[in-house]
C-alpha cells in the first residue's frame, strides 16, 4: 500500500446534519473549532495556588551566560528586558551543561514533585475545599514525561480519595492550562456536587540544549522560566471568577512553528520567529467568533487574561485585538517577574488579576502546539 501524503488535505464525511456525507475539506485556517456548549453550571475558581523554585536569576545574568556559551556572539536585541527575572529549578551552571535524558528526567522529578504539591495545596487551602470533595485531578506538563504521571503521587500526598479520577495532559504545551480549565468545567457540568483540581508544573529550563545554536533554543532560554500553578474549581454559588465557557481553535499551518521534538539528548524546542505573525493574523477572527456565541464583542470585556508567551506574542495579541497598552498589564507583570512558565503561566496571571468591585467579564487566551488558540470566558460574581 502506498504511504499517504500527510501534507495533503483529507476529505472526510461530516457528522453535521445527522450524518450527511458532505465531503468537507479541512483547508480553512480555522479548520477545527470546538467549544463546550453554553450551560447554567459554571466553574468557580475557588482558589489559585502558585509555586516557584527558590533560585531567582536576573535575565542579564542568563544573557551573559548564554553569550559566553556562544563564544561572545549573541545579539543584544534577543534580551527581553533589564528588569526581568527567571526562577530556575537547577543552578544555571548545571542547565548550561550537556546532560542525558535520564539526568533531565531525574532533575524534573526531583523539582516538579515539590512545586506541584505546593501549588496544589495552596489552591485547596485558599478555596477552603475538603479534599474528599475533589472528584477529578487534572495534571498538566509538557516539559517532563513520566509514567505514572505526577497526579498519581499527588492524590495520596494531598489526602484525596483513592477513587479520584485522573486526567494527565501533556501535548498541549503552553495552552494546556486554559484547556485544563475547560475540561474541569466539563466535569462540573456532569458532576456539580464535586470539585476539580487543576495542577500545571513546567520546568523548561531543564530541556535546554547547550549544543543547539538555533535561534529557537536561544529565545526559549531567555523567555521561559520554571514554576507551577494550580486552581480549584467547583460549582458552588460563592463569589469570585467563574469559567462559563471554553473553546479551542486550530490553525493547521501553524503546526511547525511551536512545540517540542523528542530527539537524542532530550526535548528540543520549536519556537518560530513567525509565531507572533500567525497569532496577529488569526486571533481576532477566533475571538470574535467565540464571543459572538454569548452575544459579546471585545468591547464588552473588562479584563484580558493573556498567556505571556513573550514580548512579541503580547504585542501580537494587543495588535490583533486592538487593545490599549494597559489592557495586558497583568500578563506583562507576570512575564517580567517569572517569564513564560508554559502551561502554568495562566494561573500566575489569574492570581495577579485585581478583584473587580462589581460584575465583570474576562477572556483567558493561551497558545499551544497545533497551532491551537485556547479560550475561556470568565465572569466575576461579587
Amino acid at each position: 500500500m502506498e504511504e499517504p501524503d500527510c501534507d495533503k488535505p483529507i476529505p472526510f464525511p461530516s457528522s453535521v446534519g445527522l450524518g450527511r456525507h458532505t465531503g468537507t475539506m479541512l483547508t480553512s485556517p480555522t479548520a477545527l473549532v470546538t467549544a463546550s456548549p453554553v450551560a447554567q453550571i459554571t466553574g468557580r475558581l475557588g482558589g489559585i495556588g502558585t509555586a516557584l523554585p527558590s533560585d531567582r536569576v536576573p535575565i542579564e545574568e542568563i544573557w551573559q551566560a548564554l553569550r559566553a556559551l556562544r563564544g561572545g556572539h549573541l545579539p543584544r536585541g534577543a534580551q527581553p528586558g533589564q528588569n526581568h527575572h527567571r526562577h530556575l529549578a537547577a543552578p544555571l551552571e548545571w542547565i548550561l551543561q550537556p546532560h542525558t535524558q535520564s539526568d533531565r528526567t531525574d532533575a524534573y522529578l526531583r523539582h516538579a514533585r515539590g512545586l506541584a504539591f505546593t501549588a496544589a495545596a495552596e489552591a485547596i487551602r485558599r478555596a477552603g475545599t475538603r479534599a474528599s470533595d475533589i472528584g477529578l485531578i487534572i495534571s498538566v506538563s509538557c516539559t517532563g514525561f513520566v509514567l505514572p504521571s505526577l497526579d498519581a503521587e499527588l492524590i495520596p500526598r494531598l489526602g484525596l480519595g483513592e477513587a479520584t479520577t485522573r486526567l494527565p495532559i501533556t501535548e498541549l504545551g503552553c495552552g494546556g492550562g486554559v484547556a485544563a480549565l475547560g475540561r474541569g468545567h466539563d466535569y462540573l457540568r456532569a458532576y456539580p456536587d464535586r470539585a476539580v483540581l487543576v495542577v500545571a508544573v513546567e520546568l523548561p529550563s531543564l530541556t535546554f540544549q547547550p549544543e543547539d545554536r538555533s535561534i529557537d533554543n536561544l529565545v526559549a532560554a531567555l523567555v521561559f522560566g520554571d514554576g507551577a500553578g494550580a486552581a480549584l474549581l467547583d460549582a458552588s454559588a460563592g463569589s469570585g471568577w467563574r469559567v462559563t465557557r471554553t473553546g479551542s481553535v486550530l490553525i493547521p499551518e501553524g503546526a511547525r512553528h511551536l512545540g517540542y521534538e523528542l530527539r537524542d539528548g532530550g526535548l528540543r524546542v520549536i519556537l518560530s520567529r513567525q509565531l507572533p505573525d500567525l497569532i496577529a493574523m488569526h486571533l481576532r477572527r477566533a475571538v470574535d467568533r467565540f464571543l459572538a456565541e454569548d452575544g459579546l464583542g471585545i468591547g464588552d470585556l473588562d479584563q484580558i487574561v493573556a498567556h505571556p508567551g513573550g514580548p512579541r506574542v503580547l504585542d501580537a495579541v494587543a495588535g490583533s485585538l486592538g487593545l490599549a497598552s494597559d489592557r495586558l498589564e497583568s500578563s506583562e507583570q507576570v512575564f517580567t517577574e517569572v517569564g513564560n512558565v508554559s502551561s502554568a503561566t495562566i494561573f500566575f496571571v489569574l492570581d495577579a488579576l485585581p478583584n473587580p468591585s462589581g460584575p465583570a467579564t474576562a477572556l483567558a487566551i493561551a497558545f499551544g502546539p497545533g497551532l491551537s488558540i485556547e479560550l475561556a470566558l470568565l465572569r466575576f460574581q461579587p
